[in-house]
């Protein structure tokens, strides 16, 4: 049996849009030098602006966010939709799990 073991990944989003993703373990090299005083840290050999840091997403976040950007939207079930699509999921749920007080 052939098993890897995946690495969390985490965004560094930056307020221009760029995105600089890394792993977590790795990551905490970085917040350790955010909690300090330096203005300017080091990130993989590129040197940035904390001040220019919007913030530090998990994969889910960004891929919510992305989804947001495009015009989807969630429902209360948890389904992505389109822009303008009507949600029918409850429809789809058997009567007997429905619970319509929601």
């Amino acid at each position: 049996m052939n098993q890897e073991l995946s690495k969390e990944l985490m965004c560094i989003l930056m307020r221009s849009g760029v995105e600089i993703w890394m792993e977590k373990e790795k990551l905490d090299i970085i917040t350790n030098q955010l909690e300090g005083t330096k203005r300017f840290i080091n990130v993989d050999g590129n040197i940035i602006n904390s001040v220019d840091i919007s913030g530090i997403f998990k994969v889910e976040e960004m891929e919510d966010n992305k989804r947001r950007k495009n015009g989807q939207w969630k429902c209360k079930e948890g389904t992505w939709h389109d822009r303008f699509e009507k949600c029918d999921c409850k429809i789809n749920i058997p009567s007997y799990a429905r619970d319509w007080s929601k």
